[in-house]
């Protein structure tokens, strides 16, 4: 088949290459090549959605000993991925019906009745088919070493009027993050990579939960003094953050600090050092460019180390000066559930998998803390299992402080005081923690209404007895309503889920201050919704009107064509 015959011949050589690289993300596979390649944003959608169904798929072609997929001659297709995309646009994507020509089409369309049938089949039995429906709002974290918050907000609000029939669309400030921009759910269908601010690397597209990890790193602590290592670097969204973070504390610090006059052909000192480790070769080449792309400070510089953290001896000189690592290892991914292609690769009910995963993230912890000279680590997971969790805390802490040190030494956890009013903390009784130990760790759970990944983040310090640690506070963390912007509480939630269940782990901050502006936001927050749900319902009411009469006119098409038979197709309930 000519490779021009098929509209879906991109998303089909795209499907194809995540299919061979099945230990890659869909965005590694579609993005990390860069040149000419990289996909469109509506061919990238399509991919995503057919992932998520490719167990439904196989499951209908291979009923009854592989009967369908010998009747379209599926394994003799050499782009098994574009018959993949196809057969999903037939039975499950919007439209239901696939476009263009070509052999692939024409042998699926003679068995359309078929896989129309077990496809209803399947569905019945899985009504919950395509994963779970999460639809957080889009985050763009603004790169201040590239840019300021009042030079993209102005761009980006254009852009999402211009898209958005709702006239009223607003971008808000996150809570939490500084310099985290909330914008509406369906903004990804513009705000991608192709778009001009994410390609000149002012704006970083980066869900709310992974801010967290660099957040932390950089906002606990004495002071922001030394270097850092990040443990398991690639692709770099952590650690441009991180690197973002310092520049900005240092910029501050200097514009208090600065002289009246500066001598000519003075240059700033580097403050700091962030070693940057990654030993896939394919890996370093991404977190190299993104590097790059995102990095640019007279104070802060990162150095890309091809190489395994496991293998850096904690008395190299030249770590001498490393007083804080950020460990992100590879986990199993389980917490990830707004992107399909990363839920349906990883098998959440793989214990082995998962156990394999949480040794190695236990040893990977306990090198961390065996460097002499570190002070604070941050551990974190995108995983919402136990195991790979508060498990890996616990065992790490007792293996390493059980050891015994000669400078009396000892690793605990510690709650980042920048996260002190995120409500859902760690869980109290697993691998013996306690309660107070368990209200230091912070869990996501984007299936329970936080509008982000599921996600877990634990801090440690190193307490000494000759030293008093007792005041901690670190870098000052400006929140964002300072650029003049609204707030985000919750003004995007997807008004057909549920409140969150309030989870008896659930922390609650010894402060009181806070619960006025609680009930007034969550009283805005309220009323924003009750205003989308009549706009979703007309939405609802005028789709469902469109789908009736297009499913009449296709009735009527194959009456004529099959001989007067009606074959009108039903509606699916919404």
């Amino acid at each position: 088949m000519s490779k021009n015959t098929s509209p879906y011949h991109t998303a089909g050589t795209l499907l194809n290459n995540y299919l061979q690289h099945r230990n890659r993300g869909l965005k590694s596979v579609a993005f990390d090549s860069g040149g000419n390649n990289t996909p469109s944003s509506s061919s990238y959608a399509t991919v995503a959605k057919t992932i998520q169904h490719l167990p439904a798929i196989n499951s209908i072609l291979n009923v009854n000993n592989k009967k369908l997929s010998k009747a379209i001659g599926f394994d003799s297709y050499k782009n098994k991925g574009l018959a993949y995309v196809m057969i999903y646009e037939l039975l499950f994507s919007k439209f239901q019906k696939i476009r263009g020509g070509g052999q692939i089409k024409r042998m699926i369309i003679n068995h359309e009745k078929e896989l129309r049938r077990e496809a209803d089949e399947y569905t019945s039995k899985h009504p919950s088919l395509g994963g779970p429906s999460c639809s957080f709002p889009r985050y763009a974290r603004v790169n201040v070493m590239h840019s300021k918050a009042s030079d993209v907000v102005d761009i980006l609000q254009a852009e999402l009027t211009k898209a958005s029939d709702d006239a009223n669309s607003t971008i808000y400030a996150d809570a939490h993050v500084p310099d985290l921009l909330v914008l509406p759910p369906n903004s990804s269908s513009w705000l991608h990579q192709d778009f001009d601010l994410v390609k000149s690397g002012k704006i970083v597209l980066q869900d709310k939960s992974s801010c967290f990890s660099a957040l932390v790193c950089a906002s606990s602590g004495s002071e922001i003094r030394g270097d850092f290592i990040d443990a398991c670097s690639a692709p770099g969204n952590k650690t441009s953050h991180l690197a973002a973070l310092l520049h900005a504390s240092f910029t501050a610090t200097d514009k208090d600090e600065r002289p009246k006059k500066k001598k000519k052909g003075m240059t700033t000192k580097v403050k700091s050092t962030v070693f940057a480790c990654e030993r896939s070769s394919s890996r370093f080449d991404t977190l190299k460019r993104r590097m790059d792309q995102l990095v640019s400070s007279s104070s802060v510089l990162v150095e890309p180390i091809h190489g395994d953290f496991l293998k850096i001896d904690p008395s190299d000189p030249k770590y001498a000066n490393v007083r804080a690592i950020m460990l992100d290892p590879s986990c199993s991914g389980s917490g990830i559930v707004n992107a399909p292609d990363r839920s349906t690769a990883q098998n959440s009910d793989d214990k082995n998998r998962i156990q394999t995963l949480a040794n190695f993230q236990t040893v990977a912890l306990k090198h961390a803390m065996s460097f002499p000279q570190v002070e604070r680590i941050v551990y974190s997971t995108c995983s919402v299992h136990d195991e790979e969790n508060e498990m890996v805390v616990s065992n790490a802490i007792a293996a390493i402080n059980n050891d015994g040190k000669e400078d009396g030494s000892e690793w605990k956890l510690v709650a980042p005081s920048c996260l002190q009013h995120w409500p859902r903390r760690g869980k109290e009784g697993v691998g013996g923690l306690s309660k107070s130990q368990a209200d230091c760790l912070i869990r996501c759970d984007g299936l329970d209404g936080d509008e982000t990944n599921g996600f877990f983040v634990s801090y440690f310090e190193r307490t000494r007895l000759s030293k008093d640690t007792s005041s901690s506070k670190g870098l000052d963390v400006t929140c964002n309503a300072s650029i003049g912007m609204p707030l985000y509480a919750g003004q995007y939630k997807s008004v057909e889920s549920e409140a969150p269940t309030k989870n008896e782990n659930d922390f609650k901050p010894a402060k009181e201050g806070g619960k006025a502006k609680s009930k007034n936001a969550s009283k805005n927050a309220t009323s924003s919704i009750n205003k989308a749900a009549e706009k979703s319902a007309k939405k609802r009411e005028k789709k469902l009107l469109w789908k009736r009469k297009q499913a009449l006119q296709k009735g009527e098409r194959l009456k004529k064509r099959k001989g007067g038979t009606d074959t009108t197709p039903k509606n699916k309930e919404e």
